[in-house]
């Protein structure tokens, strides 16, 4: 049981964590299309708000399920009997009190979310929302091992900020693939104008949470493990080694488009003499290709988040 126990608790994390992203990545792009009036703009918004609340049920289904497998887990109970420990795990367990915060932080998420297209475009709805993903995420890092030597370390504080970075960067590769790129935009150099600043924003956001990613990964890693040999040998380095050669792999992606597509496509996109339709599928086409090594990531993140540190031996 506690095997198949372990592999639903990694498939929903990986659900979660996933479904995290894309709210964190759908709310940056709202945030840099929030002052654009262009027609390609206009007809993007409310994509942008089905995706947001689609995430967000994800998320609360996946956060529900992952307590009760908890509860099950913890009670030693099949899952079809946990329901009598699930509200044990909530009023007597630390896990209980973050999941209590992650589930008040992703309902106020919701909310916003659910709100009219205007009315997420405010400034005051924006802060609420980025405020309700940074609790949401907190809630998440307060139930790692990071979080094993209390709520308020810099351990728990530097994994939170890789876990805000990671869905900062999974996120608009999602978003900007799957949903805003999806549909080009045209003739009109009000849209292009929109499209470009759009995906100048992207890059730029892309590079600097890549950056930091390193940063706190090192970081991270460095509390973890006393030294280069803890990353063989065991099934802790193994997911640490998968997981840096996939995000190694999809950062390679990410500069492929920087570097060698983007400048074609921001200079069609700035001259409506040219055609920006073959330099835009090629973005969106690696980018798309970026994000499913990103999940493949994810999923070797979880397995990290659920494998102990040969330190804990």
């Amino acid at each position: 049981m506690e095997t198949d126990f372990a592999l639903l608790q990694r498939a929903l994390t990986v659900a979660l964590n996933l479904a995290c992203a894309v709210l964190v990545g759908g709310s940056a792009a709202g945030l840099w299309l929030r002052s654009a009036r262009s027609p390609w703009a206009a007809a993007l918004l409310p994509h942008l708000r089905r995706t947001l609340l689609g995430a967000t049920g994800a998320a609360m289904a996946a956060l529900v399920a992952i307590l009760w497998l908890e509860a099950a887990s913890m009670a030693e109970v099949p899952l079809a009997e946990a329901l009598p420990a699930v509200g044990s795990v909530l009023t007597a367990t630390h896990y209980g009190l973050a999941w209590m915060i992650g589930a008040a932080a992703l309902v106020v998420t919701g909310a916003v979310c659910a709100a009219d297209v205007r009315v997420q475009s405010g400034g005051a709805s924006s802060a609420v929302r980025i405020a309700a993903l940074g609790v949401l995420l907190y809630s998440r890092s307060m139930v790692s091992h990071a979080g094993a030597g209390g709520d308020f370390t810099w351990a728990l504080l530097t994994d939170w900020v890789h876990l805000v970075l990671v869905s900062v960067w999974v996120g608009e590769v999602i978003v900007a693939g799957l949903v805003v790129l999806r549909a080009q935009p045209g003739s009109v150099s009000e849209s292009r104008s929109d499209c470009a600043r759009y995906v100048d924003a992207l890059s730029r956001s892309a590079t600097v949470a890549l950056s930091g990613i390193v940063l706190s990964g090192v970081a991270s890693t460095w509390r973890v493990l006393d030294s280069p040999e803890d990353l063989i040998g065991n099934p802790y380095g193994s997911a640490l080694l998968v997981k840096l050669g996939l995000v190694l792999g999809a950062a390679a992606l990410g500069g492929f488009n920087r570097f060698f597509v983007m400048p074609s496509l921001l200079a069609s996109l700035r001259d409506t003499a040219q055609s920006q339709r073959d330099a835009g599928r090629r973005f969106a086409t690696v980018l798309r290709i970026e994000a499913i090594v990103l999940v493949a990531a994810l999923i070797a993140a979880a397995v990290l988040t659920s494998t102990p540190p040969p330190t804990a031996d």
